[in-house]
């Protein structure tokens, strides 16, 4: 009897340290799954508003460069009734075509207001004008106080938002007001839908609206009570489906409807997951700020499928089910061993050959158990490695704004020339030239992005300041949008024979450590060191920052598996663990990590130095 507890007992501890280990395993990939899902949604979006912000410049561009334009306006300012009537209808007249064309860009409001924040002319409502909005729209009252742009998300007095308002000027520098042109959510839902293909909600805090305003016909007839929180209202779009909002709510929102309360309550991006009949729905929730306070008043919501969780979560149920069976007849095993010891000392004076395949069985076992192991540590790299490749689409969002910039504006440039009749060859040229350059830097990074995933795991011969190069065009974005001084000194013809892709994975692992600590640190203090130098037969690769350096009582620790001072969300404790595997088993190496004192610029830093050692041969 008391043998069998023994056995129970500690079955129970052994498949319970099983299911503790399995559950944290499952609970990080998740993690890094939905942050994923949170940087994609989060790039679509910058990539949308940029596209927008660009089109907006173009007819601002327009605007201010067309002397009928501001003459009109001019001639406004000081008339009476009468006369504004006919300059008002004047401009509406020669606005239309532009208008027009830009409406169907997505394009709501294009609004012009005099310096006092009088309404003049809405092209989408030409027949209301007059109005102040000096208390209701903060960015006319801005602008025209301080003649500066102001673009971003903000209320009006029934509708929300993306607007980029301007000052305008006539010949003579006098100001004449403000123009605002407005992109409407919808316009926005409408982009991510077709061609990043995200279906998306908009949630708006009914608090940015006065209350009196939701008794207004117009506000009931474009919003409709949120199914995720009770503060918001759902902005109703040509593509919103009623009767599918309500089944959201009840098989996919319900479950999960005191997370989505308490996370909005944070005011933070966020993504939750509900498991379906045959899939997993995951639901990402992006923070928009208005451009008067930064306050979070909306947010943009992603609804999709995630084949990887759903994969996940079913591996982790078979694999609780399968180790429970195995651990079973394991102390089944082990038990009834035991309780025949008597008889089993007989079977072994009698048969050594039986115990040498009991042995051969247990060691094979073993084994199983170490590939097992090997197996999920692999996935655990890959995990990490999906990590980075979030961050990767961020940086190559960064990369690719100013080229999309150029040739947005190269293309639109040559339109409204040939408009106006004003496209030379010359100019015609140097447009194509332009739009051809950047496409081929697009073109690179893609390459470059392409052989970073491809991971083809073989050994060849590559130049050590090639590689660094590859892996510095694909964090070219982290840098900059870092504000971080990178400093150089690579030996050229410095050879090796290895693992180009994984060098480059190491040196990823090693800069995103970097970046986490010199984002914590003055803009002007964030310097990156990246040395090599050959040392008899060995390459010698360092990375320095100015960081503050490792704690002493932790640096021992900063290679070990799951070790990490990062919030979960931040970090698996896997990247610098990982780093240390491939260059120490992968490729015969060493690396060791320093804390180090040093000037640069006549200042003095203390930061921390990482030590990469290979084999020329």
């Amino acid at each position: 009897m008391k043998l069998k507890l023994t056995a129970i007992l500690i079955f129970i501890l052994t498949y319970g340290l099983f299911l503790y280990v399995n559950s944290k395993t499952k609970n990080e990939r998740i993690n890094l799954a939905l942050e994923k899902q949170i940087n994609i949604l989060d790039t679509h979006y910058l990539l949308t508003e940029n596209y927008f912000i660009t089109d907006a410049k173009s007819i601002q561009n327009k605007v201010i460069t067309n002397n009928k334009i501001l003459n009109l306006f001019s001639k406004a300012q000081n008339t009476n009734k009468i006369e504004k009537k006919i300059i008002r209808d004047e401009l509406y007249k020669f606005l239309k075509p532009m208008y027009k064309r830009i409406h169907s860009r997505g394009i709501l409001q294009f609004q012009f207001v005099f310096p006092n924040n009088i309404s003049f002319l809405r092209m989408h409502k030409p027949n209301k004008f007059g109005d102040d909005l000096t208390d209701v729209r903060y960015s006319f009252r801005h602008v025209n106080k301080t003649k500066e742009v102001v673009k971003g998300f903000e209320q009006g007095k029934t509708t929300h938002a993306f607007r980029y308002v301007f000052p305008i000027f006539d010949k003579n520098n006098k100001h004449l007001g403000a123009v605002e042109i407005s992109l409407a959510s919808y316009a926005l839902q409408d982009k991510l839908l077709n061609v990043n293909k995200i279906h998306s909600h908009f949630l708006v805090d009914k608090n940015i609206f006065n209350v009196k305003a939701w008794e207004d016909k117009y506000l009931k007839e474009k919003y409709t009570q949120s199914i995720e929180h009770p503060d918001y209202m759902f902005a109703l779009s040509n593509h919103s489906n009623l009767s599918k909002l309500r089944d959201s709510e009840l098989n996919i929102v319900k479950p999960i409807k005191k997370q989505i309360i308490n996370n909005i309550s944070l005011k933070k991006s966020f993504a939750l997951y509900v498991p379906t009949n045959d899939n997993v729905k995951v639901i990402t929730f992006l923070p928009i700020r208005n451009t008067q306070n930064k306050k979070v008043v909306a947010y943009l919501v992603s609804y999709t499928n995630n084949a990887n969780i759903h994969n996940i979560l079913a591996n982790y149920t078979s694999t609780n089910i399968a180790i429970f069976i195995s651990f079973l007849f394991l102390f089944y095993f082990i038990y009834q061993n035991l309780n025949s010891k008597n008889e089993l000392e007989i079977l072994v004076k009698a048969k050594t050959q039986d115990l040498k395949e009991l042995n051969k069985n247990l060691a094979n076992k073993i084994k199983d158990e170490v590939s097992k192991n090997h197996q999920i540590q692999e996935q655990l790299f890959k995990s990490e490695k999906m990590a980075s490749m979030g961050e990767m689409i961020g940086n190559i969002a960064h990369q690719w704004r100013q080229p999309l910039s150029v040739i947005s504006t190269s293309a639109t440039g040559m339109e409204m020339q040939k408009e106006y009749g004003i496209l030379t060859d010359e100019q015609f040229k140097k447009s194509c030239s332009a739009i051809n350059d950047n496409a081929q830097y697009l073109s690179k990074t893609i390459d470059d992005f392409k052989n970073y995933i491809k991971g083809d795991r073989v050994k060849t011969k590559f130049y050590i300041k090639k590689d660094i190069n590859d892996f510095l065009r694909l964090v070219e974005g982290a840098i900059k949008s870092n504000q971080i001084e990178l400093i150089l000194d690579l030996e050229n013809e410095l050879e090796i024979n290895g693992y180009e892709n994984e060098l480059i994975q190491c040196f990823i692992n090693i800069f995103n450590n970097a970046k986490d600590i010199l984002k914590e640190i003055g803009q002007d203090d964030r310097l990156l060191f990246i040395t090599t130098k050959k040392l008899e037969n060995k390459v010698v690769i360092k990375f320095k920052d100015s960081g503050g350096g490792v704690p002493e009582d932790i640096i021992n620790k900063i290679f070990d598996p799951y070790f990490t001072t990062k919030h979960k969300s931040q970090g698996t404790g896997l990247g610098l663990h990982m780093t240390y595997d491939l260059i120490v088993n992968g490729m015969d190496g060493d690396i060791i990590v320093n804390n180090k004192t040093y000037k640069y610029n006549k200042k003095e830093y203390t930061g921390a130095e990482f030590t990469i050692t290979l084999n020329i041969d």
